[in-house]
């Protein structure tokens, strides 16, 4: 692949990025003046702006996270590239391909917790093989490919959170301590079955971002409520930088929930992962929990129960939340 390197067509390729994210995204917040873009069906947001950069150099800076608050706290990833020429210290790039689509790639590297992922941890941690790009020099670098931005703007949106979803593993592989390489290309997999071209579900309108939270707020306050009830002591209490959806102390059984308010791949992919890093975090054994709508097919449910993570399943009925009550049952019991 070659590098685009001159500022005008740099500049051309991040705008129709920059639009292309934006479609059908709701504007949840703002971080720094700029608004902070969601897509509820993917669990991602985006922000655009701008830096004055080293040197008073003004460049682009782009965030992306996966949690819809808190964004300068929850920034997973920012994807910044040069605004001309050669620049390796910021991690993105815009190239070229043999066929002459233009492409959106990053080198891997990142920070997290008072370290750094390096382009090694992150090969380690997601299985992925960089791309070679070149340069009008004549140097070369590797960096990984994020998204084709000649694709509709839903397989563009797509691309972007799989690769935001890479370096979310990564960054807890890191936090961890542990590599996760299996994992990663298992993940890999199954994505890429669920591709927008090979399915055509992102050709789907997005839900509205904000009926998606609310729905979170209210499991949650429903399970809460729910372990009051049983005199059940709980807490949500964050590590360090993460925060668990509820976890249970006491005397009796600890256990650890996720609750995810939609119950496709891309969500309990998520929720495996983060009960996996949550117990690690917390520095104790726990019950882990999946708390998920009902309806959960069975590809996924065997795979979860083989991981040994409990699943209870609820329903809404009107603005009340029921949960499973025997599955509750075994969970706590």
């Amino acid at each position: 692949m070659q590098a685009i390197e001159k500022r005008s067509d740099v500049a051309t390729v991040a705008k129709a990025w920059r639009r292309a994210f934006a479609e059908g995204a709701e504007v949840i917040g703002t971080m720094g003046s700029q608004p902070v873009l969601w897509h509820e069906r993917l669990r991602i947001w985006g922000l655009f702006g701008h830096t004055d950069g080293k040197e008073a150099t003004g460049r682009d800076w782009n965030a992306f996270g996966q949690q819809p608050r808190g964004f300068r706290d929850n920034i997973v990833v920012e994807i910044n590239q040069p605004p001309s020429g050669k620049d390796t210290n910021l991690q993105a790039i815009f190239a070229v391909d043999d066929r002459g689509r233009r492409w959106l790639l990053h080198q891997g590297r990142m920070s997290v917790a008072g370290s750094r992922i390096t382009e090694a941890d992150f090969i380690a941690a997601t299985g992925l093989t960089p791309t070679k790009v070149r340069f009008s020099d004549g140097s070369s670098t590797q960096y990984h490919k994020v998204a084709d931005l000649q694709s509709p703007p839903a397989a563009v949106q797509a691309s972007v959170a799989t690769f935001v979803a890479r370096c979310a593993s990564a960054r807890l592989a890191k936090i961890a301590g542990k590599h996760t390489v299996d994992d990663g290309t298992a993940v890999e997999r199954w994505e890429h079955n669920l591709s927008p071209e090979q399915t055509g579900d992102y050709d789907v309108a997005p839900r509205g971002g904000t009926v998606g939270r609310r729905i979170h707020g209210e499991v949650w306050r429903a399970l809460a409520t729910e372990l009051e009830r049983r005199d059940v002591p709980h807490s949500n209490d964050r590590v360090g930088q993460h925060g668990p959806d509820m976890f249970t102390y006491g005397n009796g059984p600890r256990v650890l929930f996720e609750i995810k308010s939609g119950h496709g791949a891309q969500d309990i992919f998520a929720a495996v992962g983060q009960l996996q890093i949550y117990e690690r975090l917390l520095k104790s054994t726990y019950r882990k929990v999946l708390i998920v709508p009902r309806g959960m097919g069975p590809a996924l449910q065997g795979p979860v129960s083989d991981l040994g993570i409990s699943t209870v399943e609820f329903y809404r009925k009107g603005q009340k939340t029921h949960f499973d009550t025997a599955a509750l049952d075994r969970c706590l019991g």
